[in-house]
């Protein structure tokens, strides 16, 4: 089994880091406002419980998830015109999680910390809704969890509520989020 004794402090940092950084790029992507921030908070609080139960058997995600699951939910808070900026940090941050996986975990173990990435990602995406939608997940979270899956390596991942989305445009999100801030 793999466990934290098997990664060098760093290797086990760029995992932590990776573990969270999709939720915290999807929250950027969509700011909600206060009572939004709250909600995503909240269901990201009760997420991490579920997370524990459901992948208790890996003693990788046992470990990322008991470590994580204790810290506190960050409140994204970025500068005006920061937000491409720290998607991209996180987005990084998810690309070199997944080195480190794929140069030390079994597949199967990879495909489980993939799965907790995304769950936690989708979970911030689906806690509220952004600027009047209906939808559960708005443009730019949609954008921005596709591009948390390919930074995973997982190109067959569906947005949940969403076809498959076209993400060349790297001011994309940007633009989503300038244009829901100002309706």
């Amino acid at each position: 089994m793999t466990g934290r004794t098997d990664f060098s402090d760093d290797e086990w940092a760029a995992l932590r880091r990776g573990l969270v950084a999709g939720e915290e790029a999807v929250r950027a992507a969509a700011p909600s406002g206060w009572f939004g921030r709250f909600k995503e908070s909240r269901a990201l609080k009760r997420e991490w419980k579920l997370l524990e139960e459901r992948y208790g058997g890996s003693d990788l995600a046992r470990e990322l998830i008991g470590e994580e699951g204790k810290a506190p939910i960050a409140s994204v808070r970025i500068e005006e015109g920061g937000t491409d900026a720290f998607i991209a940090d996180a987005l990084a941050a998810c690309r070199a999680a997944s080195t480190v996986l794929a140069a030390k975990v079994d597949p199967v173990m990879a495909a489980t910390y993939v799965d907790v990435a995304l769950e936690l990602a989708e979970t911030a995406a689906t806690a509220a809704q952004e600027g009047g939608s209906q939808d559960p997940v708005s443009r730019a979270e949609a954008i921005v969890l596709r591009r948390i899956a390919e930074a995973f390596g997982r190109r067959d991942y569906q947005v949940p509520g969403h076809g498959p989305l076209e993400v060349d445009d790297s001011l994309a999100v940007q633009e989503a989020y300038t244009r829901q801030n100002t309706n």
